[in-house]
């Protein structure tokens, strides 16, 4: 299941990050459209892996040849009903940038909404989709923040891979992009350890504050490559800014997520 998130997390932050890079250069190039949609379809697949995996979790694996059980799931529990809006949105997201590919200058609009859509949904299969508005909306925030910084680079570096000049060219104009994603994960970081992590021992005493802890070092380290960039862009600190930031930051951000937090909320 810790798996399953981090795939469905990846995937959002290349949708989200699609926009960002049609940002910093409009209108998108063909690479950053393909990597986009391609995004997009693979948090269709992997909103199927979750929902697999949460099937298994709950009926084992004899639950998978009882359709009723998957209906059950879907019909009368709130985390079925937020993983169909899930779904939706990630199917919806596939199609209008399959669409929008066709038009480059169309395609800063379909990417926005997308990431606007799916960092309104992916919250909700997690702690965000327990809470009340607030709460959840600045789950919303941190993800969208997330895509902004984080999947920016990601799409950008993974569409400037053939021409690494071009690349770090591109990326002295990032700063912009960059701090805005900083920011939003900061102050929404901020807020919801605001409500969940008092007393201040929670950060050492439970193990979702164990975990949180070493989320808030490994993406200090992140923020850390990320200042060294932007006083002048290498492309092995971009390398490894975006894979601590994948595999590091996002699998213990997966692995929170299925950790009962502090005060049993």
């Amino acid at each position: 299941m810790t798996f399953a998130r981090w795939a469905l997390l990846a995937s959002a932050l290349g949708v989200t990050g699609s926009f960002g890079a049609t940002l910093l250069a409009y209108p998108a190039n063909p690479r950053v459209m393909r990597i986009g949609r391609n995004a997009a379809w693979a948090l269709v697949l992997s909103s199927l892996f979750v929902i697999a995996a949460q099937l298994y979790a709950w009926f084992g694996v004899e639950g998978y040849s009882d359709p009723a059980n998957l209906w059950t799931m879907l019909s009368i529990t709130l985390w079925g009903l937020h993983w169909t809006w899930l779904a939706t949105a990630a199917v919806a997201a596939a199609v209008v940038l399959t669409v929008a590919t066709r038009n480059p200058r169309a395609w800063i609009f379909a990417s926005g909404f997308s990431a606007l859509g799916v960092a309104a949904m992916v919250p909700l299969i997690g702690h965000g989709g327990t809470h009340d508005a607030v709460i959840l909306f600045w789950h919303r925030v941190h993800v969208f923040g997330a895509g902004t910084w984080i999947g920016s680079l990601a799409v950008v570096a993974l569409a400037g891979r053939a021409d690494p000049p071009a690349l770090l060219a591109s990326l002295r104009r990032f700063a912009p992009i960059a701090f805005t994603g900083a920011a939003l994960i900061a102050i929404s970081g901020a807020a919801l350890a605001w409500i969940h992590m008092r007393p201040l021992s929670t950060f050492w005493t439970t193990d979702y504050g164990r975990v949180l802890t070493a989320k808030i070092a490994a993406t200090l380290i992140v923020g850390a490559l990320g200042f060294v960039n932007w006083r002048g862009p290498r492309l092995r600190v971009v390398i490894a800014e975006v894979t601590i930031a994948v595999f590091v930051v996002l699998a213990l951000t997966a692995w929170l997520s299925g950790l009962e937090m502090p005060g049993g909320h």
